[in-house]
Parts: C-alpha cells; structure tokens; sequence
C-alpha cells in the first residue's frame, strides 16, 4: 500500500501559488508561477494516468481553495528559496530542495505550499514522522483546506494509522465531495480496518478511474466473497490501466488462473491469490 500512496501523493500538490502572487505587490505572477503545474511529469510520484482507451484527461482538482489571507504576502526570498527547490527537485537532488524548502519556511513559517511540498518530499526520503508535522502545520494554516486533510490521510495512512486516516478523510470529503484521492484514502483506510462495507466499495469505485490499484483492491474483496467473474473483470479492469509491471505481471497471473486459461509464462505453477505491492 505504501508504493500507492506515494503514487497518489502527486495528485495533492496543486498550487495556488500563482494567485498568491498576483497579490503580491511589486512582483508579476507570472515569474511566481514559473514551473508551477497541477500535476508536473517529473515528479517521482505522477503515475496518476487515464486509462487505456479513456477519451479523458486525469480529472483536474476543483478550483483551489481560497488563498488564506496568511499567503497573500509571501516575502521574495521565501519565494526565491521555494524555486530553487524546484530546480533542485527536478534536477533529481531531493536533499537539497528539502534545504530550500526549509529555508523559505524559516524566512516564512506561514508558506503553506511549503509546508506541502516538505511533506511531499519527507515521504519520499522515508521520513513519514517529519511528513506528519508538515501536513499538520499546513492544515493548521488553513482548516478548512480540502487538501490539507486529504494529505493528512494519506500520511497517517503511511502510518499505519487507520482510524485517524479515515477521519481525515472524511474531513476533506465535507469541504469537497469531489476530491478524488480522498475517496480513495477513505476507502483504504476502512479496507485496512478489515471494514470492506459498502461504503468502503463505493469509495474504491468512485476513485478507480484515477488509481487503478482501487481496482486491484476490489477484485480481492470480490474474490474474498466467492464471486469469481466480478474479480475477473475488476483485475481486467486494473490491466486497461498503465500500471506497476511487477503487479501487472501478477493481475494477468491470476485472470488466467481464475478464467482456467493457459497461463503466461512465469506464472506460479499453483492457482493462488497473489500478494500485491
């Protein structure tokens, strides 16, 4: 589960830092937004594609929270600091774009996209603790951040912190229904508290299209259940998707298994229901 939530991290950092700089005075926004996209390709963690086939585009975010009025004075050196982070980041040097980034944060304790990214790349390096206290110092920037409490969960999910996961979760679903992520983070953290409810189904299938490991997840439950053709085409479903070789491997494994057809090779000899990553 970790390897997917690291995946789905990249889906939760959308910047609003372009509408921060239009506030700012003195400075146009287009040098703030520079680089600054909802989903950048570099990002070690963007394998949030569409489908196979899909005539649509990865679902865009609904528009950004409002800017906390915090942010509307993000001081230039903050800012200079958050684009060598950039550079360092997509330079392939995760150390030194956590150095930037905790430099723009001393220079501004209040940068929220900051304390984001920080926790983007604490999660990265491991360091799921240090993760923790950066999502926690955003969300307490701005409550009311959908985000905040999605990145939240999917953290304490890292954590093996079920319970709280979920009700971070649920958070972000109150300020926003459409938060895709966070019906995925629901739904795996009620999956983990052994709670495959209906609820917990609904929440998969709603994010499925977005992260095709909700489809690996189904299939298990259908398969738990005895209900053999649903497992097959939720496993079906999961290989449409450009996916992890190593699971996609396994997935075709078990659809031939399953459907009693010759299996390909590097199969396990025995008909058994594979461990995913």
């Amino acid at each position: 589960m970790k390897k997917t939530i690291l995946v789905l991290l990249a889906f939760l950092l959308t910047s609003n830092l372009h509408a921060q700089g239009r506030h700012r005075s003195g400075r146009p926004s287009a040098t703030v937004n520079d680089g600054l996209t909802p989903l950048d390709p570099n990002d070690p963690f963007a394998a949030i594609r569409p489908r196979a086939g899909s005539n649509s585009a990865t679902p865009a975010r609904p528009a950004a929270d409002p800017v906390p009025v915090s942010q509307l004075r993000i001081p230039s050196k903050a800012i200079k600091e958050f684009e060598r982070y950039q550079k360092a980041f997509h330079s392939g040097d995760v150390p030194t774009s956590v150095e930037h980034l905790q430099k723009a944060l001393q220079i501004f304790p209040e940068f929220i996209q900051a304390h984001i990214a920080l926790g983007l790349r604490f999660i990265e390096l491991g360091e799921y603790q240090k993760a923790l206290i950066e999502h926690e110092a955003a969300l307490s920037l701005d409550p009311r951040s959908a985000q905040a409490h999605q990145d939240l969960s999917l953290t304490l999910l890292l954590l093996n912190r079920y319970q709280e996961a979920e009700a971070e979760a649920r958070q972000s679903l109150d300020i926003d229904s459409q938060a895709v992520a966070s019906h995925y983070a629901l739904g795996r953290a009620l999956i983990a508290q052994g709670r495959a409810t209906p609820e917990a189904v609904e929440m998969l299938r709603q994010s499925e299209n977005v992260f095709p490991n909700a489809s690996l997840v189904l299939a298990q439950i259908h398969f738990a259940a005895g209900q053999t053709d649903q497992t097959i085409a939720e496993l079906r479903n999961y290989l449409r998707a450009p996916v992890d070789a190593d699971n996609k491997q396994k997935a075709e494994c078990w659809v031939a298994q399953l459907s009693q057809q010759p299996s390909p090779t590097g199969c396990p000899a025995e008909s058994t229901r594979p461990s995913f990553r």
